[in-house]
Parts: C-alpha cells; structure tokens; sequence
C-alpha cells in the first residue's frame, strides 16, 4: 500500500529546504535486500517509465519559482526530454528561421561531478558555499517533465519588478493561464495515486508566494477534500527594523490566515529565533556550526527536521498510520497552527547507553525551528520521531548492568518504551505519539558540513576533537502544539497593530487588500492566540 501525498513547493527558500529534503532521502535508500528500510519511499516517490522504456523513480512534487531561478534545469526535465532536432525537423526549413537563445547557466562542480560520474578529480564531488547560487546547484534527483514550474511574469532577484506583495501572488494564481495549466499538473499526479493520503505545502511567507500558496491550498481543499500539512518558511537572515520588515510581517499573517483556513495544520519554519520586528540571532545547536546567513545553510537544518517529523506516516511497519492521523491530533479546538522542533544530533555520548543518556540530559530536550515561539515541555499535544538509535545502545545486559538495575528505565525492552516512558516523566499532561526507527540520517554530500568536530563519523558526542567526516547521525523532530504558541500570535498582531491604515502600503490596496480584509487578518490573530491560552476553553 503506497498511501501517496503530493508535495508542492512555492518560492525559492522554499525550493532550498525541498531540495535538501529529496537529497536526504535519495541518500538513505536502501538497496541491500538483507537490509531493507524502514521507510516506504513509494509515499512521497513515483515510479514511471521513460521514452526510453527506462524504470524512472522521481519525486512526486510540484515545483514553483521565478524566471531566471532554475539555472541549467530545463522545465521539461531531462528523463523525458526529446532532443531539439528530433522535435523540428520536419516542421520547418531551420535555414529561414532565426532562433534567439539565452545563455545556458553554469553548472556547480557538485553538479558537474554527478553528470561525469566516472571523474576522478576529488574536488569536483565536494559541494562548497562559494558554488552555491540557487538551489539547483546541490540538486541530486531528476524530475518528472511536470514537475518545474516557472512563473514567466516576474524574473528573480529583478528590482524594478519584484514579487513581494501577498496579493501579487493571489492575484497570478487567479488568471487563467497559470490556473489552468498549474491545476491540471496536480491533477495529473493525484489520478495516478491509489492510496493517496493528501498534500505537503511548502511555501515562502514573506512575499508573494504565501498569497500563490494560500490559493493553491483553497483549491486543495475545494477539489480533493484531502490533509493539507503546510509549512510556512522565512530564511534567517539578520535584518534591521524597517518599513520592508513590516511589509513582510503583513505577507506572514495574511499567509497564515488563509492557510490556516483551508490546510488541515500548519507550521511556521525559519531558523531564527525572531522575525519580527526584525529577523535577530539565529537557533543555537549543542553540535553543530552553521551560517544562518547561507540558504543552503539554513535550509539543511529545516529540511532535516520535515524528513524525520514525516517518518510517521511513512513507515512500512504501521501502514494504517497516516497524515490525518497526524493532522487530528494537533488541531484541536482550532489550534492550526504547531511549532516544529530538531534534536540535531541526538547527543548518543560514546560509549554510553540509551537509558544514560537520558539520565544525565539536562536543558531543553528539543530546539524550535518555529519563529517567536519556545517549545514547552508540558500540556503539549505532539508528535515525535526517533531514528538512529539502534537496540544495542538501549542498556547493559543484567551481568553488566551495574547502576543501570537500579533505574525504572531498565525494564524497558526497546527504545521506543524506554522513550515513551521519558516524554512521559518530562513532559507534565502532555499528550505525544512517538515513532521510532533505528536506521540513522546518513549524512552525505551535497549536505553542508555543519557537525563541529566533536561529533564521530556515526553522530556520537565526544568530549575532544576527533576530526572525521560525520557519515551518519541519531536525530530527534517533532511537532508540538501547546500554549507556548500563543506568544508567536501575539508579537505578530502586536508589530502589525503599529499600521494605523492599509492605505499606508500602495502596493497592498492597489493589488486589490481592502482595509476590512486588513482588519479582519488582525482579528484573525487574536483569534488564533485565545485558542493557545490555558484557561481557553
């Protein structure tokens, strides 16, 4: 049973943080029979046939950005792609036709590296920050011929015409061409599903994707009646207070209102710890060393938390586990909205035992990737996923158990008890479904080097440098919803509470947003914090 889920990706940062999440699971495929994986790769994968009568195996997702951002991709991709001549030849004489072509971007070594497979040269198959200009620099999947869309009306990074007004993006996804053309793509693949379990957004917040992505989402929900997971992202960035902060601010909840309308939950990413007023200092991790100012950077730690939080509803162990399943739990009471958190890597200290670890943790258990929101530990509805930690590293035998006999943890069999019982302890009248599974995240590249060099080549915590690559990790991701999100909701009504009038921001109202519709988003917000506050009933 493949229990399908389409999913579709709107904006460049967006298209940042799904490339890394491809590249993750295209790298732990599993090809050794005795070893099979745990995960059921057919939920978010198709498999196809080409022109060639090859077996073809691509991503069933959706892609969305800006003329000028796909690089050396063509929009037809290249599994299916008939050449040039062959399409022609016979259609006109090429001797009376000119024929204006744009230069073909550059390819990124990395890329380069995977087209000549048989190249020895070291440096070509190690991805650098300094290769990186767009997300297709670091890509390794190919893609079906309706996968890439480029929306042909504005150019990225172009100034005199940028996409960065909410209604911009509503008011594309209302014209005919793109409409028509963009719906039949999603219908194309949601016919060819059996099982299918409903749909993953991912969609940039702060310009005008979130209003193209809303949309989408409405006619998700009016066309197939099916889960919608949406996530809603910011790159970190530092930013400075400013007017163009407030107008980002402004695209952020107008997204979230209309998301959290039509999509079954919702879950706002950025790796910084505030967006608003301004985008401020970034999440800090025990482990790792990263640059929040690099996309690619940035987008490895959000797409790393997506793939272990979707390991529930993809496993081949529990196949009646699905999206809704997820989606009922998170959003009761009209609470739409759940912070994502990453435990990266799980701190597995070498040497030591599962029921040690744990033991001896001290500090917050989980880091938010949710913007203006700490992630608290009690009366919390949540959603955890555990891979990497193997049986073996769970406790002593009884002959060697020493101290551990002692502990209650011992008479846990498997590290899904023993876990259980922690979050439990932990976690006063909180709620959570864990999922467990004991193949770690192999880490390989085009991942950005982040893990500092205490970190082993299997992810466990030394206490001295040891100066390995690091090959694999233990992670932890998880979805939380509680009360902590209702500070999230405030601070965004109360930086948007500073615009007296709509009409202030020309773009907005000439683009079509009507001071009531303003007014109610606002209202929409103090909405959504009630429903988080303890004593709401």
């Amino acid at each position: 049973m493949s229990r399908e889920i389409l999913t579709i990706q709107f904006g460049h940062y967006s298209n940042f943080i799904g490339t890394h999440w491809w590249n993750l699971q295209e790298n732990n495929f599993s090809y050794d029979p005795e070893n099979p994986s745990e995960i059921n790769n057919d939920v978010f994968y198709r498999e196809g046939e080409n022109l060639q009568k090859q077996v073809t195996y691509t991503p069933r997702v959706l892609v969305v950005d800006l003329k000028g951002s796909f690089g050396h991709l063509k929009e037809e991709g290249t599994l299916y792609h008939i050449a040039q001549d062959e399409e022609t030849q016979f259609l006109w004489d090429n001797d009376k036709v000119e024929v204006t072509k744009e230069e073909n971007a550059a390819k990124s070594s990395f890329v380069e590296s995977l087209d000549n497979p048989t190249s020895t040269v070291e440096s070509t198959t190690v991805v650098t920050e300094n290769d990186i200009n767009t997300w297709v620099d670091y890509l390794l999947p190919r893609f079906h011929p309706k996968t890439l869309t480029a929306i042909k009306q504005y150019r990225h990074n172009c100034a005199e015409q940028p996409f960065d007004i909410y209604t911009y993006g509503q008011n594309l996804w209302n014209t005919e061409q793109f409409s028509e053309d963009f719906t039949e793509r999603i219908r194309t693949y949601v016919e060819e599903c059996d099982q299918m379990q409903g749909f993953q957004v991912i969609l940039d917040s702060v310009d005008s994707f979130g209003g193209l992505g809303a949309s989408c989402t409405e006619h998700l929900r009016d066309e197939y009646g099916k889960s919608i997971l949406s996530f809603p992202c910011m790159d970190s960035k530092k930013t400075e207070p400013s007017k163009s902060n407030l107008v980002k601010a402004l695209n952020i909840a107008l997204c979230w209102q209309h998301i959290g309308e039509h999509s079954s939950l919702y879950s706002p990413l950025c790796c910084a710890q505030t967006v608003w007023p301004c985008t401020t200092e970034p999440r800090a991790f025990n482990h790792l060393s990263y640059n929040s100012e690099l996309d690619y950077h940035s987008s490895a730690l959000l797409a790393t938390a997506l793939d272990v939080a979707s390991i529930r509803y993809r496993r081949k162990e529990y196949p009646n586990v699905v999206l809704s399943d997820l989606c009922a739990d998170l959003n009761k009471m009209g609470r739409k909205a759940a912070a994502t958190s990453l435990t990266l890597p799980f701190p597995m200290t070498a040497k030591m035992d599962l029921i040690d670890v744990l033991d001896d943790w001290t500090g917050p258990l989980w880091t938010s990737l949710t913007p203006n929101c700490e992630i608290h530990a009690d009366k919390t509805m949540q959603s955890i996923t555990l891979r990497g930690i193997p049986e073996d590293r769970l406790k002593q035998p009884m002959a060697k158990a020493m101290k551990q006999v002692s502990k209650p943890a011992y008479r846990c069999s498997t590290v899904h008890e023993m876990m259980t019982l922690y979050l439990a302890c932990t976690s006063h009248a909180s709620a959570t479904y864990l999922s467990t599974v004991s193949s770690p995240l192999r880490i390989k590249d085009p991942y950005p080097r982040i893990f500092n060099n205490n970190v082993t080549e299997t992810g466990d915590i030394m206490g001295w440098p040891v100066g390995h690559d690091v090959k694999s990790v233990p992670v932890m991701a998880g979805l939380h919803s509680g009360s902590s999100i209702q500070t999230m909701y405030e601070s965004l009504h109360s930086q948007l509470s500073r615009i007296r009038s709509i009409r202030q921001f020309h773009a907005f109202t000439d683009s079509g947003l009507e001071e009531d519709e303003f007014r109610e988003c606002l209202n929409h917000l103090l909405d959504c914090k009630e429903n988080y506050e303890d004593n709401y009933i």
